[in-house]
């Protein structure tokens, strides 16, 4: 058997000069992974952390009955009837307020819906309010969408849910770009903002 001569070895492990431990069997996680004991308090944390999701979830469910009238409802709407809707909650609604001034301008009647919580969400409330719209817009402070991820898992036919328009957050956003957004949508010609006001 040959072995590796001497002056080709690694030096010895030396715990307070090496940034990254060992992986051994002493080492975790190596041996959290083959102790049973170790394995079987993880499951029972795994286990406690899923029956405390649960519990929030239904805490946030009774709280319900307190929330609606603290907030006056948890969403408030205008125009529902139309066909096009913005739906949003923060910052944005005020955008979508002005985004929707000056679309009434331009002859396009557009409502609002403003989501005034999250948890609980207003699961029923946003299904009755949106049941006419033909385009339900989302414009978010994010650029995942994922306000518009949660409509469309609320309504019936989501695919009339439009994710955006999205700004990262800390920036601004303008309601021209709703405008021109929900524009572009409806196949209308846009006028770019860089032509705006000149």
């Amino acid at each position: 058997m040959n072995l590796t001569p001497a002056d080709m070895c690694l030096p010895p492990y030396d715990p307070y000069r090496s940034p990254v431990p060992c992986m051994d069997m002493e080492c975790p996680p190596v041996r959290m992974m083959r102790d049973p004991f170790v394995m079987k308090s993880n499951y029972i944390s795994y286990a406690t952390h899923a029956s405390w999701q649960q519990e929030i979830r239904a805490a946030v469910e009774r709280s319900r009955k307190h929330t609606i009238p603290l907030l006056g409802g948890l969403i408030e709407t205008e125009n529902t009837d139309a066909e096009i809707l913005i739906v949003s909650s923060g910052t944005a609604v005020s955008q979508g307020r002005e985004a929707i001034r000056l679309l009434s301008e331009e002859g396009l009647r557009v409502g609002l819906v403003k989501i005034k919580s999250l948890r609980p969400w207003p699961y029923n409330e946003i299904r009755e309010a949106t049941k006419s719209a033909k385009y339900i817009f989302v414009p978010e402070f994010n650029v995942a969408g994922w306000m518009a991820r949660e409509i469309k898992a609320t309504v019936p036919d989501s695919d009339r849910v439009i994710a955006g328009p999205h700004v990262a957050g800390g920036m601004t956003m303008p309601p021209e770009v709703i405008v021109e957004h929900i524009q572009r949508t409806l196949g209308k010609s846009v006028a770019t903002l860089a032509g705006r006001g000149s």
